[in-house]
């Protein structure tokens, strides 16, 4: 028996593996998106023609992009876009989640001289190769030879556990409370954004300190479960379709982690393969939880996401009808006769479009990160409270225009008006150019240079900054301050155009992705400085 290992090195081992791990899954998988992003939809509409091959076709795209969760994600959004079936959609999903277990087998093989012989590989095509896609094929080499290096030191550091002398308290502390167990693996999973990288850790300390069937099987349903909970805040809540199928999978996933976590008592010693050691059988129970999910819900999975569906879709309903009356519902008709009464109400309303609208820009830069319409959708849903607030508004100020007699009241009316229009044109950029843009990226599945995207995110950072200022002055109804409006667009208009100076200077160094996503690039630059413009244009106009 050796001394207890101490505590910080190991967390932080253990820590850098999986965060190498994870970083591995995300370049084999965007690679792989980017590269054969129309023969992964091409393989998901062919399979499309029964539950078998749904199934079967789910697992090939999971095992190819290392990801269940983009393989849920792509065939929720093509359910979502009408281009699949509920029930071919669930089958995409069951057979993405018994794909990546799998994976999680092969990956979970000890092939101690493969990471350095893929990696070289990967970065002898990615440096060497003249050819784009050989190499993108090294690129997606290099993610893989990461991966299952992760994996050699995530073994490594989990290795001296089996030996310290404090195993045995932990190990007695974890038994005693299995669903605490469950719940902990649950929220790695979650929050790991990886299944994979979960079972593997618990594989991992499962063959170091030879965990007993009962707590790895606890935390391997955790993991299950955690990981339905993944795409679910990917897709957004105004898409039934794609909505109800990351749903019906966590449903599924969680009633049978339930059911077999209840009954494990009278089964769990028999988890296959019983001479295997710790590890590989906690590998394999993930791949027979897998395995029984597919068996038990694939009949009927299609009724199950449409049921959710249809719940979805009346709770849209019921949550729609109680938000229209709330547009507009501080402009108070009584105050109409009353010019001064209706201004300051129509302020406090503007206000509330000025703090929608600010939501709706922090947010829109998300668009560019989507995996599918559906989250892109979802994202420019806020126009449509955006543009009928500003409508309610206008028509309010119409009626009391008429009722206006000194001129500084109906300055402040305009002000008003200006400012809302503002608001609503700024909203238009957003829902019509730069998503446009978003979705133009999806389709081509372009990517950002890193240092396109840093461009990017600090402009977009400046013009946010400039929209709060203009929305502060306005509420506090300072007229002043028009100087350090201006300043602000002018570093704006500066920012952006030494974004487009070293865009086109890594056009010439021929930078992959920014030349795939030159258009993208440019235009949204160009659309973030027309809203810093109509920001300067508005307060110049409006007095504020």
């Amino acid at each position: 028996m050796t001394d207890s290992p101490s505590p910080l090195p190991l967390l932080l081992s253990l820590a850098a593996s999986v965060c190498l791990l994870l970083w591995g899954s995300h370049v084999l998988r965007t690679t792989l998106e980017t590269t054969f992003s129309a023969s992964l939809h091409a393989l998901i509409h062919r399979a499309a023609a029964s539950m078998p091959k749904s199934i079967a076709g789910g697992a090939v795209v999971a095992v190819l992009m290392q990801s269940a969760t983009a393989t849920i994600l792509l065939a929720a959004g093509m359910s979502g876009s009408g281009s699949l079936s509920l029930a071919s959609a669930m089958g995409i999903v069951l057979g993405a989640d018994l794909g990546s277990a799998l994976a999680t087998r092969i990956l979970f093989i000890d092939l101690s001289l493969l990471p350095p012989a893929v990696l070289v590989a990967g970065f002898v095509l990615h440096r060497g190769s003249h050819s784009h896609r050989n190499r993108r094929l090294g690129r997606a080499l290099l993610g893989l030879g990461l991966i299952l290096l992760a994996i050699q030191l995530m073994r490594a550091a989990l290795a001296p556990v089996a030996d310290s002398p404090a195993s045995d308290e932990w190990l007695a502390v974890l038994r005693s409370v299995h669903l605490l167990s469950a719940a902990a693996f649950a929220a790695l999973a979650y929050l790991a954004h990886s299944s994979v990288a979960t079972v593997l850790i618990i594989a991992s300390l499962a063959q170091g300190a030879m965990l007993p069937a009962d707590l790895f099987v606890a935390m391997v349903l955790g993991a299950n479960v955690g990981a339905g909970f993944i795409a679910l805040p990917l897709v957004g809540v105004d898409n039934p379709e794609a909505r109800s199928v990351v749903i019906a999978n966590l449903i599924a996933r969680a009633s049978l982690a339930v059911l077999l976590f209840i009954t494990a008592a009278y089964w769990v010693h028999h988890v296959p393969p019983v001479a295997a050691g710790p590890g590989v059988r906690a590998v394999w129970f993930h791949i027979l939880f897998n395995l029984i999910l597919v068996a038990v819900f694939a009949p009927w999975a299609g009724r199950l996401a449409g049921a959710v569906k249809r719940y979805l879709e009346a709770k849209n309903r019921n949550l729609g009808g109680a938000l229209r009356p709330s547009i507009g519902a501080g402009l108070d008709a009584a105050l109409l006769s009353s010019p001064r009464g209706a201004v300051t109400c129509a302020r406090r309303e503007a206000c509330r479009l000025g703090d929608s609208t600010e939501t709706f820009f922090s947010r829109s830069l998300e668009m560019f990160h989507a995996k599918d319409q559906s989250q892109i959708d979802f994202m420019i849903a806020s126009d449509r409270e955006i543009n009928e607030r500003n409508k309610a508004i206008l028509h309010y100020l119409t009626d009391a225009r008429a009722h206006i007699a000194d001129p500084e009241d109906e300055r402040e009316l305009d002000r008003v008006l200006q400012f809302s229009s503002t608001m609503e044109n700024v909203g238009d950029t957003i829902s019509y150019n730069l998503s446009r843009l978003a979705s133009k990226r999806l389709d081509r599945s372009a990517m950002f240079s890193t240092e396109g995207m840093d461009e990017i995110t600090r402009i977009h950072e400046a013009v946010l900054e400039l929209l709060k200022s203009v929305n502060t002055r306005f509420m506090t109804a300072d007229a002043g301050g028009h100087k350090h409006i201006r300043k602000r667009v002018r570093q704006i208009q500066t920012m952006c155009g030494d974004s487009l100076s070293r865009h086109r200077r890594r056009l010439s160094d021929k930078n992959a992705d920014s030349l795939g996503s030159s258009s993208i690039h440019q235009d949204t630059i160009r659309d973030l400085l027309h809203i810093a413009l109509l920001l300067e244009t508005a307060t110049d106009a409006g007095g504020y």
